[in-house]
Parts: structure tokens; C-alpha cells; sequence
């Protein structure tokens, strides 16, 4: 979600002594707030916004992405943050503990759900250091109405790993995803150990991610 800035117009506050209050009364009508959406937040519960476009922010386990940073470690892969199917924040760096697997994917491609079965696949082996993250793009439509489509799309799949709803400006901290299926194995150091653009097959993914586990380059 895009931080809107605005030009304080300064004259209303020079040289006056205005309560705090009232100094936030007109900061709202003055468009001081840099981020509408924050004051929003403090009147309303974190799964609801006042435009509807923009809810829910999660439901299962489908989240949008709460925030990402702007600028990342040379080489390494740019932190993120979801909700979780309780509303808890997470990040992706809290998982320094684990490989993280990163696929890309769009409901509308049939190339990007064969990829899918393949992460179901390697997961159906049961190893607790993955993390494994599936992010759905280019869905056409809001994100707060993507949530529920890939809600029941991930339903509909039994997909019940973390899955978010990325964006075009998300996309460009990971190089651009120009094509989907794009997957990413993530080292314990954040650093890319493995970049995929298109359908990797079960056995090149799972070498990849045990080369990672193992310390190989």
C-alpha cells in the first residue's frame, strides 16, 4: 500500500498555542497525516477498513501483505510482514531458523498450479525447516477481494501454508516477477540461493532447498 504524502500548510500553525486536540482536528482537515490509512486504524478494528476495496486484510490463511522494506541488504532478500489466519503480525526474517521457499504463482495459470502440486508435494515430506510462502499475482482485482477468491481457491486446493496477495511494487523488490510461476529458495542468512522463473520440476527444487540446509552454495 502505496504512503500518500501531503504539504502541511504551515500558516496555521505559526505563532498560535492550539491544544493537542485541536491540533489533530486540523491536521485531518489540513491533510497533515501523511497516511490516511493509520488514522483510519485507530478507529476501526485491524481486519476492517473503511473502504471496502481494501477488506479483508487476511481470512485463513490468505493475507495481504502487511509491509515490505523498502530498501534491502545488498544480496539479500527483502523482509516482508502478513497476518496470520489470528490477526498476528509476522515477518519473514522472524524465520531465521529456516529455508524459505518463495513461489509466485497466479490462480489463472495453469503452468503456476502445476507448481503448486510440486511444493505440495515436497512438503508431504514433512521437513520443519522450510518455510514455505505462496504469493498470488496479477488476480485483476482489489486486494481485499483477492483475499476471499484465493481464500477459496486455497480451499478448494488445500493449500494450508501462509498464502499472500502480491502486488506489481511487491514484485519489483524480488527483480520483478515477469513470469509466473517464479520460486525462490532463501538461505538462513536472507541471502537468494536459488532463483527459478517458470516450472521447476520436484527434483531440481528439492536438491536446491537440501543444498541450503547443508550449507552448499
Amino acid at each position: 500500500m502505496r504512503v500518500r504524502k501531503y504539504r502541511c500548510r504551515p500558516a496555521l500553525f505559526t505563532h498560535v498555542s492550539i491544544p493537542l486536540g485541536l491540533v489533530f482536528i486540523l491536521a485531518l482537515t489540513q491533510g497533515c497525516l501523511t497516511n490516511t490509512t493509520n488514522i483510519k486504524s485507530i478507529f476501526l478494528p485491524p481486519n476492517i477498513d473503511a473502504d471496502s476495496s481494501s477488506r479483508p486484510y487476511y481470512e485463513g490463511n490468505v493475507s495481504q501483505v502487511k509491509y515490505w522494506d523498502r530498501i534491502s541488504t545488498l544480496n539479500h532478500a527483502t523482509n516482508f510482514a502478513w497476518w496470520d489466519s489470528a490477526g498476528t503480525v509476522h515477518q519473514m526474517y522472524d524465520y531465521y531458523n529456516k529455508v524459505v521457499v518463495l513461489t509466485f504463482f497466479g490462480s489463472w495459470s495453469p503452468v503456476a498450479i502445476n507448481q503448486l502440486t510440486i511444493v505440495d508435494s515436497i512438503r508431504a515430506r514433512g521437513d520443519t525447516n522450510i518455510l514455505w510462502l505462496a504469493i498470488a499475482m496479477r488476480e485483476g482485482t482489489p486486494e481485499g477481494k483477492a483475499v476471499r477468491r484465493i481464500d477459496t481457491f486455497a480451499h478448494a486446493r488445500g493449500l494450508n501454508y501462509q498464502v499472500l496477495i502480491g502486488s506489481r511494487d511487491f514484485g519489483f523488490t524480488y527483480g520483478g516477477i515477469d513470469a509466473v510461476p517464479t520460486t525462490f529458495v532463501i538461505d538462513f542468512q536472507r541471502k537468494i540461493a536459488s532463483t527459478f522463473e517458470g516450472y521447476v520440476g520436484e527434483a531440481k527444487l528439492l536438491e536446491s532447498i537440501q543444498n541450503v540446509e547443508m550449507g552448499q552454495p
